[in-house]
């Protein structure tokens, strides 16, 4: 919600209008209303190949962002495949991850992830 801008005004437009361009699931528009949250969580993540995480503060203090990350662990780690993409919007510290999200954790350690530039003029 914190980084819905960045996320709707620079990551989706970047993405939805690449060539080829790539169909994003967005919560605002692509959950089914009347469904449950977590329902919707779920078949989304399921009916997806990747699955994007914005890695800021914001996201380590979300608790739906802790159910998203537990609704992906079994893809991430039991079928041992690469439907995670980590992008970090902004330095964070691994220490500073709180312990409930020791998966994130394990994943930072263990996966590449992309880092969004702090230099402006790096965005490009």
């Amino acid at each position: 919600k914190h980084d819905s801008y960045w996320v709707e005004n620079l990551l989706v437009q970047e993405l939805e209008h690449s060539d080829p361009p790539f169909r994003l699931c967005l919560h605002k528009r692509d959950f089914v209303p009347g469904k449950w949250i977590i329902d919707n969580i779920i078949d989304c993540i399921e009916k997806s190949r990747k699955t994007v995480f914005v890695l800021s503060q914001n996201f380590v203090k979300s608790e739906w962002c802790k159910y998203e990350l537990d609704f992906s662990h079994f893809r991430l780690f039991d079928e041992n495949n690469d439907a995670a993409i980590l992008v970090l919007l902004e330095p964070i510290e691994k220490k500073a991850i709180p312990q409930r999200f020791c998966k994130l954790r394990k994943i930072m350690n263990t996966r590449t992830y992309l880092e969004w530039p702090t230099e402006e003029a790096e965005h490009a």
